[in-house]
């Protein structure tokens, strides 16, 4: 019987290892390291309108990123934030990309410029890949509003199950809080 409890510390540690291996995300993360992150004191972002086939998901991811960016103390704002975010994923297969405009309307928007020789991390700089992003993605850029350039950029992907509907929204959760715990960049 004493071995037993022995083997009891052992056996907690490994069912509590693999409880939450199902919950790793993959992280990328990059940034233009001349940023001065300490300046940008809001954002401006038109989140993406609740879909039709997965409204819940949707409106707890914009939840989530809003609540996320909160804590860190930058407030939203309709038009004219420090920061310009820009947000692609999805649980299906896709193509991320900052093509377009930024989502802050403007007359003359053009896309936001990237300087590659002051990037780092290990997520290159917006469309340096143009590959699809894989299923249970999520892809965000900072876009700096007054140089129009990406300052930060960041990708997680988590396998979801869309069937398992609560355990997906903590997948999400935590996959965003640790997306977002890479922001502003520790330098």
């Amino acid at each position: 019987m004493n071995s037993g409890m022995r083997k009891l510390p052992v056996l907690l540690v490994f069912v509590m290892l693999s409880s939450t291996s199902g919950f790793a995300q993959k992280i990328k993360v990059g940034y233009d390291k001349n940023a001065d992150f300490s300046k940008y004191r809001s954002y401006t972002w038109h989140a993406p309108a609740i879909t039709q086939n997965r409204p819940l998901l949707t409106a707890n991811v914009i939840g989530m990123i809003q609540s996320e960016l909160q804590v860190k103390e930058l407030v939203s704002m309709d038009q004219g934030g420090d920061l310009t975010l820009i947000t692609h994923g999805g649980i299906d297969y896709g193509f991320g990309n900052t093509s377009g405009v930024t989502d802050d309307s403007c007359a003359n928007c053009q896309k936001p410029l990237v300087d590659p020789l002051a990037w780092v991390g290990t997520q290159g700089p917006p469309g340096a890949g143009g590959t699809g992003l894989p299923k249970g993605t999520l892809e965000m850029h900072f876009i700096d509003r007054a140089s129009n350039k990406v300052v930060w950029s960041g990708t997680v992907v988590q396998k979801l199950d869309p069937d398992k509907k609560e355990q997906s929204l903590e997948k999400v959760n935590a996959a965003i809080h640790k997306l977002l715990l890479e922001f502003p960049p520790k330098k």
